[in-house]
């Protein structure tokens, strides 16, 4: 503890020069002089090493990940430090880990050591994603060698299932052992795996309870389909490419239109084909000609205004009036306009399909709300089997979805007239569209086919494209939650605040959730079906008793069990149905459904339906419509269904985190997605083992980093945004890591053998350490805040502002004099500064950069050891308490005047090294000259004044004088002399520097020595004490200056 209130200290349990001894003295013993001047100083000793060595990476890596996790689960308290809780987001079980996952968990870990040092209890309980389609194909992948490469022919479910348990826990083992290496601190004893049995118990248990709220349901609609995967996709699995190739074509739809709307009359002028109808040709605008053959209905807008124009070559043609620029690109021999119509008149007319002709029956013209006259013709093509737009819209005029697709992405042949039976088996997106197109060239109705590039759907796991198309899969209704999801919202912090507007969109243009997919790796829908038409059976009653099977049997037997085996149906089913007329289905949850209920791991002992939300969850900014907002959804779905008390008590629904924090992807230097076919791939094991640096020149090896590289360059990113990574960022790390390892084996050289004690007056202290000491409480301040705020980057920036300039180009030399030649209370107080500064360090860096940390810690002295908490272990709240026992309000007020002249003295003492006058900064005599002006300059004076006994120190020059007005004339007769104006307090002011008139001390280096002494003899009065006291504590050093050949230099 330290206690700065008490009497001054007693001296250090350490020899040390008499009271008398601090003043020049007689002694007969002056002509004795030390063999090596160096002795008589009290130089820094450490072991703490200049390099990281690899070799010392594992012990450290223990001790400030596993040991220190389970040390503050058994010594911190929830009831007096409070617990601070961080779900994991799961990463995929499946590969080797890249740089986006070190961004992601390294965010992770400083988030929750930060929380750590203000004396929470935390909690991180690492997990993993383990089901899904890249498991499943790489299970599919290892096929017997009795089945061709690219057969259809697959392994049995359970096989499939067997394998890929195999691989996602192979995986997770490896990834697991990678994340440790990264100085990661979490529960790694007890992380959790999306495959266990117990998730996936409660996994079910949630999906009962949607079920019994009515939020589940099945029906025929149109979803993301992927052919390459042969399943239904959500939309958080799809990635959109912005030059994907299709063909865009321009078809005409025979119609005839009624002209008694018309607001024209040439329309009348032509042949009619019924009672006020003329024959025109709606010309509608795709990207999709396969969906053609599906076609239902054609989309108009009612509040737009329709052309109808005359083409020599394709005749009259329905076009909004806003297409009319467009076409005339479209249309080379030009076109007339010979009337008008508004698209409300246009809806409830009919026209024919172009493929199945007019013999058939004819179809609507609907009202569509997503029509747009910005692009296209005005006129969408419907087709409800394959656009969501259109199905909803179709839905309201009783027009059922038609998809003629098959799982794999081609034209069902049985599905389609008889002419067009030569479609069957092409696949859509490529032969079956060629096709679609010529079939509307040679009856007459195509227009144009022309290739366009534009944003488009693909498989995020396939890398291939999708489409669209209505099967029987199981949703749940998200509408029912939707408002009450984002309420929950207007509680939670958004990290940047850009993400709530970004999570809201995503919730709010959701009505419903695919939950289904058809693949054999996941957790099993809970449902049965009538054999006889195939009527699904979900009840809370079948469901339960699904749960007790899989409780006993696992979720493998779903799927290997004989298909009559009546334990899974539920008694009265069984009464009912009969065993041989009910089959379990085979579909699985999507794995956002999966990872959706993560949060049930964070229920407390006794608690089965809800849990209290996690402090933070933490992300890329893809998850805002992948994992957050599955989160959501089932959290908030299953407050509504049974809340605890503790959310009862609450008027609204709660979301499960109270804080979302988000952040980019990592790119290349050069701004571009790291990519293995580009070249540009940056793994995290290259930049910890410092193989993206240039070799050593002189071991002709690479320096190793260590993992605080890596935690370093995650600490010093914006990562709000998109993050790079460079050789030119990582080179600046490397140079920050030496500069950190440097200032401590400063410190921890200067403290080896500080003995304390460990109170002292704070007004006592020379002026030197109380401005080390405000700086400190200042960068201390504001670390603090950035980190509070999640502001790593700019954290960092300020410990390292705080190291270049108030550490090493200030403090450290303002402190070598006494640290170095003082044997009495200058160096105690030096000492005690020191502490404060290197203990002040390691709290802020240590959720940053632990390993260096615990690295100091091994190199620390038994004495500090015994003395002090393991930094890694110490609360930054009682750490500020002991600094602000050393606020000065007044030297905080001088401050900036003091660095303000420091900065001037600096100046000239650069012109005077140019001009080869000075060397060190001690060969100088500064004299501060004040204008005799204003009222201003009482202020000014009097600060400089309040400080001179330690101005030289805290400039580290040999003398400072100070003059107000003008100076003597005697200082312009100086050999040379160099000067530098700067403000005082609203005052001009100057800073000169001449040379001394003093000799150089030869143990000290500063110019007080007498100058009629020989330069070999020539000792400061400050050292001519502490060598009078050394004299005769210890007279070996020294001998007769008549029997020395040579002394050695001094500091």
């Amino acid at each position: 503890m330290w206690i700065l209130d008490s009497p001054p200290p007693p001296r250090p349990q350490q020899d040390e020069p008499p009271a008398c001894a601090q003043q020049s003295m007689p002694s007969p013993a002056s002509k004795l002089l030390p063999k090596n001047w160096k002795s008589t100083l009290c130089l820094p000793k450490t072991s703490f090493p200049v390099r990281n060595e690899r070799t010392d990476r594992d012990r450290y890596l223990g001790r400030c990940t596993k040991d220190l996790y389970r040390w503050q689960r058994e010594t911190r308290t929830t009831e007096h430090d409070g617990d601070f809780v961080l779900h994991d987001g799961p990463p995929f079980a499946n590969g080797p880990l890249h740089i986006g996952h070190a961004l992601n968990k390294i965010l992770k870990d400083i988030t929750c050591r930060f929380q750590l040092s203000l004396g929470k209890r935390v909690d991180f309980v690492p997990g993993w994603d383990c089901h899904g389609l890249p498991i499943e194909i790489q299970a599919l992948e290892q096929q017997p060698a009795r089945v061709p490469a690219g057969s259809s022919v697959l392994r049995e479910p359970g096989e499939i299932r067997r394998i890929a348990s195999r691989l996602a826990h192979d995986a997770f083992t490896k990834q697991r052992d990678d994340f440790q290496q990264w100085g990661i601190m979490a529960d790694w004893d007890k992380p959790w795996k999306t495959m266990d049995q117990d998730y996936e118990l409660r996994q079910l248990e949630i999906f009962k309870s949607m079920v019994q709220k009515g939020l589940i349901h099945r029906r025929r609609k149109p979803v993301y389909w992927s052919p390459s995967s042969r399943t239904a996709l959500a939309e958080a699995e799809l990635e959109y490419r912005d030059n994907h190739n299709s063909t865009a074509a321009y078809v005409k739809f025979p119609m005839d239109l009624d002209v008694r709307h018309c607001r024209g009359s040439q329309l009348w002028s032509y042949p009619q084909t019924g009672s006020g109808c003329v024959r025109v040709n709606a010309l509608i605008w795709t990207t999709t000609p396969w969906t053609l053959p599906a076609n239902r209905a054609i989309a108009v807008r009612s509040d737009i205004m329709y052309y109808i124009v005359n083409n020599p070559t394709h005749g009259r043609l329905l076009i909004a009036s806003t297409a009319v620029k467009e076409l005339q690109k479209v249309l080379p021999d030009g076109f007339e306009v010979i009337d008008n119509i508004m698209g409300e008149h246009l809806v409830g007319q009919n026209y024919w399909d172009p493929i199945y002709g007019a013999e058939t029956q004819q179809r609507p013209i609907l009202n569509g709300w997503f029509v747009s006259s910005d692009i296209g013709t005005g006129l969408v093509h419907m087709a409800p089997g394959h656009g969501m737009d259109d199905y909803e819209t179709c839905q309201q005029h009783g027009i059922s979805a038609y998809a003629p697709v098959d799982d794999a992405g081609c034209f069902v042949a049985n599905a389609l007239p008889p002419w067009a039976k030569d479609l069957g088996s092409r696949p859509v997106l490529f032969e079956g569209n060629a096709w679609v197109v010529k079939v509307l060239g040679s009856c007459g109705s195509l227009v144009k086919a022309y290739d366009f590039c534009h944003k488009y759907p693909y498989d995020w796991r396939t890398d291939q494209p999708v489409i669209v198309r209505a099967t029987e899969q199981w949703f749940a209704d998200v509408g029912q939650i939707q408002e009450t999801a984002l309420k929950s919202l207007e509680t939670v912090n958004f990290l940047p605040a850009s993400g709530r507007a970004r999570l809201r969109s995503f919730v709010n243009s959701r009505a419903e959730w695919c939950i289904s997919r058809q693949r054999t790796w996941g957790v099993p829908i809970p449902a049965l079906y009538l054999k006889d038409g195939g009527k699904a059976i979900m009840t809370s009653e079948s469901i339960e008793h699904i749960i007790k099977v899989v409780a006993e049997r696992g979720t493998n037997a779903w799927f290997t069990d004989a298909e009559n085996d009546p334990g899974w149906i539920a008694p009265s089913l069984l009464d009912q149905f009969g065993m041989h007329t009910i089959r379990r289905g085979q579909d699985t949850m999507d794995v956002w459904f999966d990872s959706g209920t993560s949060w049930t791991t964070m229920l407390k002992d006794g608690d089965k339906q809800i849990c209290a939300p996690a402090d933070v969850y933490l992300e890329g900014t893809d998850q805002h419509r992948g994992w957050f907002q599955s989160s959501l959804l089932t959290y908030v779905a299953q407050q509504s269904i049974r809340a605890t008390d503790q959310v009862a008590s609450s008027s609204a629904a709660l979301a499960p985190f109270k804080s979302l924090i988000t952040h980019g992807f990592v790119l290349d230097g050069d701004g571009r997605k790291m990519s293995k076919s580009i070249g540009n791939v940056i793994s995290p094991e290259q930049i910890i083992e410092g193989t993206l640096l240039p070799r050593n020149a002189f071991s002709g090896g690479y320096d190793v980093l260590g993992p605080d590289a890596l935690r370093l360059w995650v600490a010093s990113t914006d990562y709000t945004s998109d993050v790079k990574v460079n050789l030119s960022f990582l080179q600046s790390i490397q140079t920050t890591l030496k500069k950190y390892r440097i200032t401590f084996r400063f410190t921890l050289g200067a403290l080896q053998d500080f003995r304390g004690p460990l109170t002292y007056v704070s007004n006592k202290l020379a002026v030197q350490n109380r401005m080390a000491i405000l700086k400190l409480q200042q960068v201390h301040d504001s670390v603090r805040v950035h980190y509070s705020n999640g502001e790593y980057n700019r954290a960092v920036a300020d410990i390292n502002r705080y190291i270049a300039q108030d550490v090493s180009a200030f403090y450290m030399e303002a402190v070598k004099d006494a640290l170095y030649t003082d044997r009495g209370e200058g160096r105690w107080q030096a000492q005690l500064t020191l502490l404060m500064i290197h203990q002040g360090l390691q709290t802020m860096l240590a959720p940053v950069t632990p390993l260096l940390i615990e690295e100091t810690w091994e190199h620390t002295s038994d004495y500090m050891k015994e003395a002090f908490t393991h930094p890694l272990h110490t609360q930054w709240p009682m750490q500020k308490a002991r600094l602000d026992l050393f606020k000065d309000a007044q030297l905080a007020k001088d401050l900036p005047l003091l660095d303000e002249a420091r900065k001037a003295i600096n100046t000239a003492q650069e012109r005077a090294r140019s001009a080869k006058c000075v060397g060190s900064s001690l060969e100088c005599h500064v004299m501060l000259q004040f204008e005799n002006v204003g009222h201003g300059i009482r202020n000014a004076s009097q600060c400089f004044q309040r400080y001179l006994p330690d101005l030289a120190t805290i400039f580290v020059v040999s003398q400072v004088d100070i003059y107000v007005g003008v100076m003597p004339s005697r200082m312009w007769t100086t050999e040379w002399i160099y000067s530098e104006a700067f403000e005082a307090d609203g005052i001009g002011a100057v800073a000169h520097i001449c040379k001394p008139s003093q000799a150089k001390c030869v143990r000290c280096w500063r110019f007080l020595a007498p100058v009629e002494a020989r330069p070999e003899e020539a000792v400061c009065e400050r050292c001519e004490g502490v060598l009078d006291w050394l004299r005769q504590s210890d007279p070996g050093l020294f001998a007769r200056a008549d029997e020395q050949n040579d002394a050695s230099p001094g500091a």
